[in-house]
């Protein structure tokens, strides 16, 4: 375990030393302890002060020579890397197949990459936290006082990478608007895989309902994306052979066909038309016992293509959970803007981290969590191993 850590650790350190001017060195102590820490159960500043036995002061001292550019570049550059790796490992096990071992059309589809996009509302009471803003929550059902976090994520197989991650903001004198900011972070993120031969665009990116736009589909398509899912709102008027209703009413009069081809559930594919988007896709499903509808745009998809690159939209939500109940994301409490995307980067690297050792051991990331946590002996052994590159200079003299 501390081998992979340690591994890691020089992994995230000479991403830093190489593509970043902080040439401060106890800087880079500081985030990198911080970051193992929550493997222990340090979940923020004063607790890891705590453990170390030093003043706070000292590492928010530290911490504060990270600027607001450096922490998104930061993400950035550490998030697609270590997506860069997984997808150039999973590409060239498909391409090692021989003829005889090539996986089947609906098997790819089963194990396909995907990107997905949400956001989440971080519940915040604070005069000092910057991004702190009245959002609608879709968990409550209400408007909340706190941060709206925006991410795009990619899964492969079973691991759930986020590609990069915003704070998004309401006022200021750059605000942009939810589906301007998304087109931006997409286009970072193209040309991160871009410049290293890769063409994420070639991917499928999935939405939830909130984002259903014509503005933003076309923004997509002209970066490239030429797969796009949208689940369906229920008022969305679409034109389905000869008639013409809201989506609501074709749900109550539509049949879904029964063992349909590879679909775990009653389906109904059909082309629609709407006034807004044109001719397009519709799939109808059960989940659970509501009826739901996907929107398809690009290559007309399969039936179980559509259903099996929707239900990867589900890791997403597993990311959020794990940031918010296993890393304890409200925990970390830095004032201003640059504090605000230190908190942010410190928990998404933590889970960047604890992802690398889910791969590494087999083991799930909530049967990882509770293995470490509580484990502050081992917090002290680790810290020895990474020590030595960083600094030689005892913490408390930083």
């Amino acid at each position: 375990m501390h081998q992979e850590i340690t591994k890691w650790v020089k992994f995230f350190q000479g991403l830093i030393y190489t593509k970043f001017r902080q040439d401060k060195s106890e800087a880079i102590s500081v985030l990198t302890r911080l970051i193992v820490g929550h493997l222990f159960g340090l979940y923020n500043l004063n607790q890891l002060s705590d453990a170390l036995g030093i003043p706070k002061s000292s590492l928010y001292k530290h911490l504060s020579h990270w600027s607001l550019y450096q922490w998104k570049r930061l993400l950035l550059e550490i998030a697609c890397q270590q997506a860069y790796e997984q997808i150039v490992q999973t590409e060239s096990w498909r391409e090692r197949c021989t003829t005889a071992f090539k996986m089947s059309a609906s098997t790819q589809s089963r194990r396909r990459i995907t990107l997905s996009v949400d956001d989440t509302v971080q519940q915040r009471d604070g005069k000092v936290l910057a991004y702190c803003y009245h959002w609608y929550s879709g968990r409550f059902h209400k408007t909340l006082a706190g941060q709206n976090i925006l991410a795009v994520t990619i899964k492969i197989g079973t691991i759930i990478l986020p590609l990069v991650v915003r704070l998004v903001p309401k006022q200021g004198k750059a605000n942009t608007q939810k589906p301007q900011l998304l087109v931006s972070m997409l286009s970072e993120v193209t040309e991160f895989f871009s410049v290293r031969g890769i063409d994420i665009t070639d991917y499928p990116i999935t939405f939830d309902s909130w984002y259903g736009s014509q503005p933003l589909r076309e923004e997509l398509e002209t970066l490239g994306f030429s797969q796009i899912l949208i689940h369906a709102k229920s008022n969305y008027v679409f034109t389905i052979k000869t008639e013409s209703a809201k989506l609501s009413v074709h749900k109550a009069t539509i049949v879904l066909a029964e063992n349909a081809w590879g679909c775990s559930c009653p389906v109904l594919r059909v082309t629609a038309e709407n006034p807004t988007f044109g001719q397009l896709v519709l799939l109808f499903f059960k989940d659970g016992g509501n009826m739901r509808c996907m929107m398809v745009f690009g290559r007309p998809l399969r039936a179980v293509e559509i259903l099996s690159i929707w239900h990867q939209h589900h890791g997403i939500e597993q990311f959020w959970r794990h940031l918010k109940s296993q890393l304890q994301f409200h925990q970390m409490r830095l004032r201003g803007p640059d504090g605000a995307y230190a908190a942010l980067a410190v928990k998404v690297l933590s889970y960047l981290l604890l992802t690398h050792l889910t791969l590494a051991t087999g083991l799930t990331f909530h049967q990882m969590v509770l293995l470490l946590s509580g484990q502050r002996a081992s917090f002290w052994e680790t810290r020895e191993h990474f020590q030595q590159d960083i600094t030689t200079e005892p913490l408390w003299r930083l």
